[in-house]
């Protein structure tokens, strides 16, 4: 039952609109959202407006398709290296550019800028999960969800990769349940509380046995 676009149209978040001030990795500052001892790696520099405002137009110009864009994000990422934002940003491009080498080493070193921001290790599961490397992926998004609770996107990442990749039919619906339980919206196409029920029904005609020893 394959998912039309399932784990990039939704879980990638559109380049550039994932990014907002709402998403502690997304937004220009790491520390929005930081819990209380937060390491030592993220920033405790709120940027000035200015900077905000020049961060904001280069993902305006990334969003509209100008091919100055990148270069000019990646000068702004290399001027202000404490940010995640920006290198998030540049790893999503260049795995929209099918660069996924470069976009994991970005992507890796936005998880050392901020080590307590969700999107950054989701994105990290995307590629692994492109890549084949299933187990990898797996851990990448639970440890998205470790660090935001919250975070929709990497329960439906892991409910997919459960599904279609490392079946284990129990875990799927488990994380879709709970992706609408925290207030996750489907893209065009996906009816995911469908998706649920037909899961709830395969499930429920499997011996527990079964369930608990997952695939052979």
């Amino acid at each position: 039952m394959l998912r039309p676009g399932s784990t990039d149209a939704l879980l990638r978040m559109a380049l550039l609109l994932a990014v907002s001030a709402v998403s502690a990795c997304g937004s220009l500052s790491p520390t929005v959202r930081a819990p209380v001892g937060a390491p030592s790696g993220a920033t405790q520099d709120v940027p000035s407006p200015e900077l905000q405002a020049r961060y904001a137009t280069l993902l305006n110009r990334l969003q509209s398709g100008d091919p100055t864009a990148i270069t000019e994000l990646a000068q702004f990422s290399a001027e202000n290296p404490e940010l995640a934002g920006p290198l998030l940003n540049l790893g999503l491009a260049r795995a929209q550019d099918g660069d996924e080498l470069a976009a994991k080493a970005l992507l890796e070193r936005a998880s050392t800028v901020c080590s307590h921001c969700g999107p950054v290790w989701n994105e990290l599961g995307v590629l692994n999960r492109q890549q084949g490397r299933f187990a990898d992926a797996e851990q990448a998004y639970l440890r998205a969800i470790e660090l935001e609770p919250g975070y929709a996107a990497a329960y439906y990442n892991l409910a997919v990769l459960y599904e279609l990749y490392i079946p284990r039919p129990d875990l799927a619906l488990e994380n879709y349940e709970r992706f609408l339980q925290v207030g996750g919206t489907a893209g065009e196409g996906q009816d995911v509380e469908k998706w649920a029920a037909d899961l709830r029904r395969r499930v429920s005609a499997t011996p527990k046995s079964a369930r608990a020893e997952g695939p052979s």
